[in-house]
């Protein structure tokens, strides 16, 4: 079972104003108002789920990321004349950069995603052609999550 699909949502729809609330939070922090009252109605936009890593994911030292397979997939390669068999439970992402985004932009509309997924994968794009038609959609969504986890949250530096 999918835990994602099971939790209970945060949205508070009120049939009798006709409204729908969702990631309200009270700021402490905040300075009461005039009326010595805090705004309670803060929308916490970095909540977005979107922006977050997938609950399963692995962080590594480097800075890549390791999203194991729901759904594994097994290729067939031809390399050297060789056919041999890979598996793939997980995918490791890496950052991108500027090469990669011209690489991204330079791509049909059809193959931008499979595109992305092999720049950052650092997978042969004709093994990542095969690998994304063969991939489960809900590992589709997750690595697409990686993905823009990498381009919402800038590297950490110290200092």
């Amino acid at each position: 079972m999918n835990t994602a699909l099971s939790k209970e949502s945060n949205v508070v729809i009120d049939l009798d104003e006709g409204k729908a609330q969702t990631n309200l939070i009270v700021d402490e922090d905040r300075p009461l108002a005039l009326d010595g009252k805090r705004d309670k109605d803060v929308v916490d936009e970095d909540a977005n789920p979107l922006d977050q890593l997938p609950e399963d994911v692995f962080r590594n030292t480097d800075g890549s990321v390791t999203l194991p397979l729901n759904v594994p997939v097994t290729l067939r390669i031809k390399k050297g004349g060789e056919i041999r068999e890979r598996k793939f439970s997980e995918l490791i992402f890496h950052r991108l950069n500027g090469a990669d985004q011209r690489a991204i932009a330079a791509a049909t509309k059809e193959h931008e995603v499979a595109v992305t997924f092999a720049r950052s994968t650092h997978l042969n794009q004709a093994t990542m052609n095969g690998l994304y038609d063969q991939m489960d959609l809900s590992d589709i969504t997750r690595a697409g999550r990686v993905i823009n986890f990498f381009v919402s949250n800038g590297p950490k530096t110290g200092g």
